[in-house]
């Protein structure tokens, strides 16, 4: 069953911070089935789904399609949608004679089934609408929308219809959202409305004689008319104004046929308490206009006649209160300024005895800051020559410090190896691991299927295991680092060695070559030696991984490894890659044989590792022996670079295979290994011994 053909239909049953739905039907693979009966046991405990996000576009009794998964810890899981969508229910009016037809049922006769609340309705072979049945005063219920002058109409489409099926029978329903493209516009107003319409666009005109025609079954006789002549140069016929040249001519017919029927049809409205009640309502309205008016004129005189009276107020008060003021300075100036004058002198004197002083200070104060800054700068040559000793003398301990690090290190490693020389030796070698008895051959053609079926990488992760894959089967022995590393090796187990991985982690005795192969000391197979002389006399495919290569002191090895890779030394069925733990991502950065294992599994890997233990028909053991060198595509792929020779032979093996796992991104790939193989690059894992200085040893 595929996940992604299976949902729920269901009914909103209680509205809180989520929705919840009681599952009704499911459909899966195309196949709908009842869930009336067996929804608890489907999505138990009370056969609801809560529906998170959808509490702004769903109520309760509302429809709805989900797609729910088991969400929370193990014995606390509960059916969760994280999306939901809303559906209508749909009925068919497709065979009644036209929309028009369709329109008059749903607008003006109204319908019985007592529903109310948005639904879609089919009017034609190809078109569907979408309204709000609302309940009219006399029971039946009526369709109405936003603006029924320009209702969209759509094209219909029967394979967006759910038929859920129900103890009572089937139930008909259609996404609200449906993506139906919009075909036209329709006029769907009512027969009233219309007419209103009509005879207020012909009383808007500006000439008399439109005006003179205002009567009602006269003006929808001109419409008709006018629609008619807009026809007579248009070409093809528009069915919509069809339609309205038919709508207005009958109804004009009936009104023109009795003459006495808008005359009576006034004086009943006269007669109606609410339209006299209206025309009471409006001379009421009219006459409160002409009353605030003539109040908002009488307001404007007063107050314009009494802020004149108030200006002329305002002058006289203030010419007599000039003279005053006048008269006031005239007497008051001279004894002022004859104060002033002695105050003046005073503060003067006193300033100046001030003055006097503070420039005394000044000078002593200047003294102060020479002999201050003098002292300062002779202190701070101090400073400097001090912080100089200090600098050097912590440079020389931290020297001083490493050599001493670094000759105990060689100490201990000596020791370490002395020690398992002299020990006697150990007992049965562990065994090494067989891969599944169920995993199956898997051809190199079929990986890239392999990963497309797995529910564990990323699209990131599909891409680089596929490199990975292609230079573990051609001897390029890759290096992976970052947190993901040990996943990948178990995916490659899995897709590889039939989910078996014999490991060897590195720690800092090893050093050469040769240690990855004989522990140092005692002469011990390391795992990887005892996988090597197991491949060799079973001819059985083994993935070895070399992890953690940090940890040890210098990683010539690896370039080692890979020439002797490249150059066949190492049995067909021996699969080899090196690991590492660094966080950096500068270490892999640049290089096509390096890869930093990081947002290459999926959120949920683990969950679906675990769910896959009883499964084990994804376990597979590769066959390489359908892949064969192929000279014309490396000669291509090298041109007139400059590749050494052993590389050379290597890529006439790799370029197939890499070919047969990456199809059509094998190109690039390519691209980028023959650029790293054919530059002079200088040996990436040499640690030198700088300390700044002649050795002291």
């Amino acid at each position: 069953m595929s996940a992604s053909n299976t949902f729920v239909v269901g009914q909103c049953t209680r509205v809180r911070d989520n929705v919840f739905m009681k599952a009704r039907a499911q459909s899966v693979d195309g196949v709908m089935r009842d869930l009336t009966h067996t929804a608890q046991a489907e999505f138990p405990p009370e056969g609801e789904i809560e529906l998170r996000g959808a509490r702004a576009f769903l109520k309760q009794d509302d429809w709805a399609i989900a797609k729910p998964v088991l969400d929370g810890p193990p014995r606390r899981q509960r059916w969760v949608s994280p999306t939901a969508r809303k559906l209508l229910p749909f009925e068919d009016l497709s065979g009644m004679t036209g929309s028009e037809a369709a329109r008059r049922l749903l607008v003006e006769t109204g319908l019985q089934d007592n529903f109310v609340g948005e639904k879609i309705y089919r009017i034609g072979a190809d078109e569907m609408i979408m309204v709000k049945m609302v309940k009219s005063d006399d029971g039946r219920t009526r369709a109405t929308a936003a603006d029924m002058a320009r209702l969209p109409v759509y094209a219909f489409d029967p394979a967006k219809i759910l038929a859920i099926p129900t103890p009572g029978g089937s139930i008909s329903l259609m996404e609200k959202n449906h993506q139906s493209p919009e075909t036209r516009l329709a006029n769907w107003m009512s027969d009233a409305q219309y007419v209103e319409q009509i005879v207020r666009s012909a009383l808007a005109g500006d000439d008399d004689e439109q005006k003179a025609r205002a009567a009602i079954g006269a003006t929808l006789l001109a419409h008709a008319g006018r629609l008619e002549n807009l026809l007579s140069g248009a070409g093809e016929p528009d069915p919509e104004v069809l339609q309205e040249i038919s709508r207005s001519r009958r109804l004009g017919e009936i009104v023109t046929s009795r003459p006495a029927l808008v005359a009576d049809f006034m004086q009943v409205l006269q007669r109606d308490p609410s339209i006299r009640a209206r025309i009471d309502e409006e001379i009421a309205r009219l006459t409160s206009g002409a009353v605030e008016a003539k109040r908002v004129a009488l307001t404007a005189e007063l107050t314009a006649s009494m802020e004149a009276e108030f200006a002329a107020v305002r002058r006289e008060r203030g010419a007599k209160l000039e003279a005053e003021l006048r008269d006031l300075e005239t007497s008051s100036l001279q004894e002022l300024q004859a104060k002033l004058d002695a105050q003046q002198d005073t503060a003067l004197s006193a300033l100046e005895m001030k003055r006097s002083s503070l420039e005394k200070a000044v000078e002593e104060l200047q003294m102060s800051r020479d002999a201050l800054h003098e002292e300062n700068r002779a202190k701070a040559g101090e400073i400097d020559a001090i912080n100089a000793d200090i600098t050097r003398l912590s440079l020389e301990a931290v020297d001083r410090k490493e050599d001493v690090d670094r000759l105990l290190r060689m100490e201990q490693v000596l020791r370490e190896a002395g020690d398992r020389a002299s020990a006697p030796t150990a007992g049965p070698l562990m065994p090494l691991a067989s891969p599944s008895p169920s995993a199956r051959p898997l051809a190199v053609g079929e990986i890239s299927d392999w990963l497309k079926e797995s529910h564990l990488l990323s699209d990131a992760g599909r891409r680089g295991v596929a490199r990975v894959a292609a230079l573990v089967l051609s001897g390029g022995v890759p290096v992976v680092d970052g947190p993901e590393a040990d996943d990948v090796l178990d995916v490659l187990a899995s897709m590889l060695a039939g989910g078996v991985v014999t490991a060897l982690d590195c720690d800092p005795t090893v050093i050469s070559y040769e240690d990855l192969w004989r522990r140092p000391g005692s002469g011990e197979p390391t795992a990887i030696g005892q996988a090597l002389s197991d491949v060799r006399k079973t001819s059985t495919v083994r993935l070895c991984a070399i992890r953690r290569a940090d940890l040890a002191p210098a990683q010539f090895w690896i370039d080692t490894l890979r020439r002797a890779g490249k150059q066949k030394s190492f049995p067909n069925g021996f699969l080899l890659c090196v690991t590492r733990g660094g966080e950096d991502e500068s270490e892999t950065a640049g290089s096509p044989l390096s890869f930093r294992a990081e947002g290459w599994l999926e959120r949920n890997a683990g969950a679906a590792a675990v769910a896959s233990l009883a499964d084990e028909s994804s376990l597979r053991v590769v066959d390489a022996s359908g892949v064969a060198a192929d000279q014309s595509t490396a000669l291509a792929l090298i041109g007139s670079a400059r590749v050494s020779i052993t590389n050379a032979k290597w890529l006439a093996g790799f370029a197939p295979t890499a070919k047969a796992i990456l199809k059509g991104d094998a190109g690039a790939f390519l691209k980028e290994v023959l650029d790293s193989v054919s530059a002079d690059a200088k040996p990436k894992h040499l640690k030198l011994i700088d300390n700044g200085g002649p050795s002291r040893a």
